[in-house]
C-alpha cells in the first residue's frame, strides 16, 4: 500500500511497540534510512533499473576523449551518476538508438592505465576511478559508425525516503503540491487559483491592476518504490535497527533475518522471471582463470 513518510514512521512504531520516550521519531526514522541504505546493496530488481545517456554535446563527455597514442588507445571519462549502485552494461549508440558497441571488458584501475600490461581484449573496455568512469577507446573512436550517446545502464538507489516534489509554477499545475504544513509561496492573481506565478512580480504584470494574492506549499511525498509498494522490507530493516539501538538483540536478529529473507524472495523472484519465457543465453568471461 502507498504511505506517506509519516505514516510509515507510524507504523515502525507500531510494530515495534516501543512509545517515544524510548524510542523517538527521529530515531525510528534514521533507521528507516539504515534499512533502505542496506537494501540497495543486495536487492537487484527491475524497479532499482535506471539508464543515464550521456549525448555528444555534453561537454564533460565530448571534451573529455584523449587521442590515441602508440602506446595508448584513446579514452572518454564520465560523471558517474550520483545514484549508481552497480553497473549492469555500457553501450554507444548512433543518433537512431542503434548499439554501435558494448564495453564489455570490465578492468582494475592499475591495468587500464598501465599501457605494458596485457589486455584481455583490445577494445571496449572501461574501469572506475572515484566517481568517474573512463571508457576505452573513446567515444565515437570507432569505425563501426557514428556515435552520438553513451548509455551507462545500471542499478540505482531512489530518492530519500523523505522526498518532497519542488515547490514550482510547473508541480503546482500538475497537482504535486499541498498546503499542509506549508512555507514556500507562489503568487496568484486575485480571483484566480489556477494558475500560480513563482514571483510577486510576475504576478503583479499578469494582475493588470486586479491584485494579487499568495499561499504557502509544500511538495508531497515523491513516490518511492520501497515505501509504497514493499513497505515490509523497511518495517523488517527499521525494527532490527530500533533492537538494536534499545540492545535487544534476540529481537534485533529475529527482524534482520525477515528483513534479508524479503530482499531473497524478491531477488529469486526477478532471477526466475528473466529465465522463462524463451532460452536464455549468457555469455562469460574468466577473464584468463578458466
Amino acid at each position: 500500500m502507498a504511505l506517506t513518510y509519516t505514516e510509515l514512521t507510524t507504523l515502525v512504531r507500531n510494530w515495534c511497540n516501543r512509545d517515544e520516550e524510548v524510542v523517538s521519531d527521529a530515531i525510528i526514522q534514521d533507521s528507516l534510512q539504515y534499512a533502505a541504505d542496506k537494501a540497495y546493496r543486495t536487492l537487484r530488481v527491475p524497479p532499482l533499473e535506471n539508464v543515464a545517456v550521456f549525448v555528444n554535446t555534453d561537454s564533460e563527455l565530448t571534451n573529455a576523449t584523449t587521442v590515441a597514442n602508440n602506446l595508448n588507445p584513446s579514452k572518454t571519462e564520465i560523471q558517474i551518476p550520483h545514484d549508481l549502485v552497480e553497473v549492469i552494461a555500457i553501450k554507444e549508440t548512433d543518433a537512431n538508438g542503434n548499439t554501435i558497441r558494448v564495453f564489455n571488458e570490465k578492468l582494475d584501475a592499475r591495468t587500464f592505465f598501465d599501457p605494458t600490461s596485457e589486455k584481455y581484449s583490445n577494445n571496449n573496455y572501461f574501469t572506475r576511478e572515484r566517481n568517474v568512469m573512463f571508457l576505452s577507446p573513446g567515444f565515437n573512436d570507432s569505425n563501426l559508425g557514428t556515435a552520438s550517446n553513451i548509455e551507462v545502464y545500471y542499478y540505482r538507489r531512489l530518492p530519500a525516503l523523505n522526498a518532497k516534489y519542488a515547490v514550482t509554477v510547473l508541480n503546482y499545475a500538475a497537482g504535486l503540491l499541498t498546503t499542509t504544513g506549508g512555507t514556500t509561496a507562489l503568487y496568484f492573481v486575485n480571483g484566480n487559483t489556477t494558475t500560480a506565478y513563482a514571483t510577486a512580480t510576475e504576478a503583479t504584470a499578469a494582475a493588470d491592476g486586479a491584485g494579487t494574492n499568495t499561499a504557502n506549499y509544500i511538495g508531497i511525498d515523491v513516490p518511492h518504490w520501497l515505501r509504497d509498494q514493499n513497505e515490509r522490507i523497511l518495517i523488517y530493516g527499521a525494527c532490527a535497527q530500533v533492537f538494536a539501538f534499545t540492545q535487544e538483540d534476540e529481537q534485533a536478529v529475529k527482524y534482520d533475518k525477515l528483513f534479508y529473507g524479503e530482499i531473497k524472495e524478491l531477488n529469486d523472484e526477478d532471477k526466475q522471471r528473466q529465465a522463462s519465457g524463451g532460452n536464455v543465453q549468457v555469455n562469460f568471461n574468466g577473464r584468463g582463470l578458466i
